[in-house]
């Protein structure tokens, strides 16, 4: 991986995380042999270590530039060293920096991944690559009835789109709480709103109103949703290249209010 992303002048970008404030980056994870592999040099010996350990050359790469633009992009946002930024983990591995006053999450799948920050959070997001298999039984299998019946009557429509919405919003929900799938996704039930891109959540019928939900807006095959506990009344969802440096200011592809 190019080392320009590594060396260039930081800026801090955390002007305008008021409470309320959701910034998603879109990092884009190239397919091995795109000639992105080389050192890594704000990477930590057992953020190495374990890339080394990863069984294909597609994992350690994404691995590799996943890791590399969160330390780039909290480090910007935190105006610090990303190669001294210290990562802790909650009981069920969530990782955090300490006494940072910002939240942050990472997900990633194949070809691209979302960094999600919020201050002072928590939060969780999710992003999954599009298939065109029926996931009907998994639904059935791990979600709640209304939302494997929704699943169902879509898939017998030909339908696949509403699956990866439920599955990212869960996702981005038990990551947002800290416990992954820890906590099972058939205990609570997330409802769509019918005109906006936002989502609620349920558990034993009643509504957890300190949480806010919504899905992303993303390039064609994916699916994604973002969680934060608190108010989301500004979402803005940036680019991050690996190799590239980041502008002082980044260059907003989305806001949503």
């Amino acid at each position: 991986m190019s080392g320009a992303a590594a060396t260039a002048a930081r800026a801090p970008y955390r002007t305008g995380m008021a409470a309320g404030t959701v910034d998603v980056w879109h990092i884009r994870l190239p397919e091995p042999g795109a000639g992105a592999a080389g050192p890594a040099p704000l990477l930590d010996a057992g953020e190495r270590a374990r890339a080394a350990r990863m069984a294909t050359e597609r994992d350690r790469l994404a691995f590799t530039v996943a890791r590399t633009a969160l330390r780039d992009i909290l480090g910007r946002y935190l105006d610090r060293d990303p190669a001294a930024l210290r990562f802790s983990a909650g009981r069920y591995g969530k990782p955090y920096v300490e006494n940072a006053g910002l939240a942050f999450n990472l997900s990633h799948t194949r070809g691209a991944a979302l960094l999600a920050l919020a201050a002072p959070g928590p939060v969780g997001v999710d992003i999954e690559r599009i298939t065109g298999q029926d996931r009907t039984a998994l639904a059935e299998r791990w979600f709640a009835p209304a939302e494997a019946a929704a699943v169902r009557a879509a898939a017998r429509a030909g339908d696949r789109a509403p699956f990866w919405a439920y599955w990212t919003c869960k996702e981005s929900y038990v990551k947002a709480l800290g416990l992954g799938l820890a906590h099972p996704l058939d205990r609570f039930e997330v409802r769509f709103a019918e005109a906006t891109a936002d989502a609620a959540v349920f558990e034993g019928g009643r509504h957890r109103a300190a949480w806010r939900m919504r899905r992303l807006d993303l390039p064609a095959g994916y699916a994604g949703a973002v969680t934060v506990r608190g108010p989301l009344t500004l979402l803005r969802t940036w680019s991050w290249t690996p190799g590239a440096a980041p502008a002082t200011r980044p260059e907003g592809l989305s806001h949503h209010g």
